[in-house]
């Protein structure tokens, strides 16, 4: 089974440590997606509409992320909008979301490692 990361760096220098693949999970608020809850939220287009929101690629093995205040309430906005039908899919968004408000008061950022 392959592994799916979303994750945000606690601080500034947790996200510089994270560049150099040094990062470790005391540096990092994160998310490991079971094959289950990716494919949930990809069936309800949710990395496709942040993609053409945010005009990224977060898509299955490609590496994503998401800087930048503007960006991140854009992504927040749309996350929060989203009523997914499957309950699966609604508890990861909850999550994501979580990320997506820390890395904005954090002033750091959310990595999509697929």
């Amino acid at each position: 089974m392959k592994k799916r990361y979303i994750v945000s760096p606690k601080d500034k220098e947790a996200a510089e440590l994270l560049d150099y693949d040094k990062a470790t999970a005391i540096d990092l608020i994160e998310l490991a997606l079971t094959e289950e809850q990716f494919n949930a939220l990809n069936c309800d287009g949710v990395f496709s509409n942040l993609n053409e929101i945010l005009g990224s690629n977060i898509d299955d093995f490609e590496d994503e992320l998401i800087t930048g205040d503007k960006q991140l309430e854009m992504g927040l906005s749309y996350l929060r909008a989203i009523s997914a039908k499957d309950e699966i899919a609604r508890k990861v968004i909850e999550k994501i979301i979580y990320l997506f408000e820390e890395a904005l008061s954090r002033k750091t950022g959310v990595y999509f490692y697929f």
